[in-house]
Order: structure tokens, then sequence, then C-alpha cells
């Protein structure tokens, strides 16, 4: 009897490590975040030219858009990381992509003006996203993963660029061969339904299947620990917010935040007008684009394997470096090879950073508070990142070029370089 019942737990054991639900789970929520947000949002970069053109809009006027989108954005994260502790990341991505719908409805039907272009892609838009993306999608991905938390990450965080890669030709064909932004509207509206029934799969916790994280018991995934030839922090306390503010590490993570996302604001927002204004066609601006996202896509996922063997922040410091020279090369524009190239490698470092700086905010705070200290971090970043495009916007109306705006980017992302070498494991201050 001893051994039939041994034989028992084996089988189950083996059971429930076959079905673990996590890597299915990843599934479904690379599948939501490709049509939410790599075809919805990513259709911005080639559809607000086409409106700017056609609407005789003034850049910096019309950029109020984006920069109402990034700030109210920032208002909202906190909203998206609350629901998603207390009512489940499936309610909070249903709810968001639902607001999507509706948006892209809006966009397509609604838009007679500059207030109303405003009104439905600062507001309602940004919303849509906040509850949409990534606080949910990754703190999901941080509970059902430990011990592969960056790769997992990074496999998911792939779709972002996957979808933004496929909807740049996608966006600029549609608008091409029917000659309306509206209808390219309405079409992002379909991804937005396809990510809908997708969402309806997704499992929060491995506690609601009755699992662990990575698929094994707690002793065993100690065990495992152990024989990892690698060593990476990852805290083993629980950090409030309240605690983490009083860390050093968590004010220079928002500084490398802030500077991973400032000159993407500026690139999607600008970069077709900035090489439209240098002579390129509108398909090859697009293309560069479109390699950006190729190169987000393609890098998330080895970065993501990378960052389970060697500490985030040596991967981040390199990361900016390669920035450095990218945003160089977009800036000078020495022809469609380079452009391409360029667009490419900055689309990889700002994928790379994607992907890294969720990891070490779970790495160093722990899985239970990252929704509560991601959903602080982005408000920040998002707010400082909203200002580039009105201010890109109004230095291209008064100065003909985009100069002083790759200028100040690019000097930011050298200091935001600096700063991930001194960013170490927090530790926790004694009360006095």
């Amino acid at each position: 009897m001893p051994n039939s019942s041994s034989a028992n737990t084996i089988n189950t054991d083996n059971h429930s490590e076959q079905s673990f639900f996590g890597w299915k789970n990843l599934g479904l929520l690379f599948g939501v975040y490709m049509f939410a947000v790599g075809f919805v949002y990513y259709s911005f970069n080639v559809i607000f030219p086409e409106m700017v053109i056609s609407m005789n809009w003034s850049r910096g006027d019309a950029s109020w858009a984006q920069t109402v989108h990034g700030l109210l954005y920032g208002v909202f994260v906190p909203i998206a990381a609350y629901s998603t502790n207390k009512l489940g990341a499936r309610i909070t991505l249903l709810t968001g992509i639902v607001v999507l719908l509706v948006g892209c409805i809006l966009l397509g039907t609604a838009t007679t003006s500059i207030t109303t272009w405003i009104i439905i892609w600062g507001v309602v838009m940004s919303f849509g996203f906040a509850l949409a993306g990534v606080i949910p999608i990754q703190t999901t991905v941080a509970h059902w993963f430990d011990r592969r938390r960056a790769t997992a990450i990074g496999l998911v965080m792939t779709a972002g660029g996957l979808g933004g890669f496929i909807a740049q030709p996608l966006f600029t064909w549609i608008i091409e061969n029917f000659g309306s932004w509206q209808t390219a509207w309405l079409c992002a509206s379909a991804f937005a339904i396809a990510a809908s029934i997708l969402v309806m799969f997704v499992v929060n916790k491995p506690a609601d299947k009755g699992q662990h994280p990575d698929g094994t018991l707690p002793g065993e995934a100690s065990q495992q620990a152990q024989h990892d030839s690698v060593e990476i922090y990852k805290t083993e306390e629980s950090w409030t917010l309240k605690e983490a503010l009083r860390t050093p590490t968590l004010w220079l993570l928002i500084v490398i935040a802030v500077g991973g996302v400032m000159p993407l604001y500026l690139l999607v927002v600008h970069g077709v007008l900035h090489l439209t204004d240098l002579q390129f066609e509108r398909m090859e601006a697009a293309s560069v684009l479109s390699a950006m996202l190729a190169g987000s896509a393609s890098a998330r996922f080895p970065v993501g394997w990378l960052g389970d063997r060697m500490e985030p922040r040596r991967i981040i410091f390199t990361l900016f470096l390669s920035s450095v020279i990218a945003l160089s090369i977009i800036w000078q524009a020495p022809g469609i090879s380079l452009l391409l190239l360029a667009g490419a490698m900055f689309g990889a470092t700002y994928g790379g950073m994607l992907v890294m700086i969720p990891t070490m905010v779970a790495n160093y705070y722990g899985a239970s508070s990252f929704a509560s200290i991601n959903g602080f971090i982005f408000p920040v970043q998002i707010v400082i990142g909203s200002a580039v495009p009105v201010a890109a916007g109004y230095m291209a109306d008064l100065t003909g070029n985009y100069d002083l705006a790759f200028i100040c980017l690019i000097g930011f992302s050298g200091f935001a370089a600096a700063c991930a070498l001194f960013t170490k494991p927090p530790r926790k201050q004694t009360e006095s």
C-alpha cells in the first residue's frame, strides 16, 4: 500500500506539472497585448500624420492630444493597479478593451475637430490603454512566474512590438487605398474585439487553478533555485509602496523609465513628420517606424532570457548606450538603409527596457507589491514623457526642424545610462 500511495503522489505531481496553465495563460496574454496595444495603439503612428495633413491642423496643437493622453494615462494607471489588486487582471483588462473599442469607433465617426480629437484620444483612449495595458498583464505574469520571470515577461511583451510592426504597413495601406484615416480607426476596432474574446480565458493567479508559480511546489522551487548556476537578486521580503519610496533605488528606476519612454514618444508622434520633412517618402518613413517596432518585438524575448542570467541593471546600461547611437542616426537621417538599421536598433533598446524595468521592480520589491509600485512609477514616467510630443511639435513649428528635441533626449539618455549603474537592490530602513 505505501508504494501504491507513493506512485499516486508521483502521478499527481507529474500531471500537475504537465498541466501547468502558466504558459497557456502567457499565450492568451500575448494575444490580448498584441491586439489591444500592438494594433490599436501603434496604428496612431501612421494615422496621426494623415489627420494633421487632411484636417490642416497645427502640429503643436494636434500634439496636445498625445500629451493629454499621457498625462491622464498617468492618472489612470493607479486605478488600473487598484483594480488589478481588488478585482483581478481579467476584469480590469476586459473593461479597458471595451473602452478601447468604443474609443476607436468614436475616432472613426465623431472626430471633426482638434477638440474632439483631444477628448477622444486624450481622455477615452488613455483610460482604455491604462486598464488594458502593462499593469494587469505584467502583474499576472509576475504572479505565474518566478524563476523565469524575465523570460516570461519578455515573451508576452513581444506581442506589442509584433502587432505594431504589422500595424505600420497595414494602416498605411488602408489609408492609401481607402483614402480615409476614419476607415483606419474603424478597422482598429476589429482588433479590440479580438482582444476582448481572448481575455475571457485569462486566469489571474496560479492559486485560482490550484497551482503554484512556475508549475512547481514551493519546496521544489527552492531546490531548483539552489541548483541555478546564476545569482540574480530576488527579494524574499514583502515591500509596501511607502517603504519603497524611502529607497534611492525606486527613484533611480523612475529616471531610467523616463529616459526610456521620452524618445519613444518623440518618434511615435513626430517620427513620420521628421522624416518626411527631410524629403523621405511617407512609406519610407513608415518603414523606419515599422523597423523600430520589429526591433522592439524581436529583442524582448532574448533580452528577457538574458535577464534571467545577468543582472538587469547591467543590461539596461548597455541598452541606453545603444539608444544614444540609434537616436543620433535617426536625427541626422543619412539614408534609408541606415535609418532602417537605426530604427530596428532603437526598437530593440526600447523593447529590452520594457522587459527589464518591470523585471527589476518585481525582483527588487516582490510580485505581491508589483502592481502598487509599478502603478506609482508609470504615472511619473508618463507625465514627464508626455511633455515631449507637444514641446517637440512647437519646436518644429517655430524652428522648422526637430534638432533641439533630439539633442535634449540624447543627452538625457546618457544620464539615464549612468543612473542604471547605481541602481542596486534596495534595503529596508529600520524605524528609529
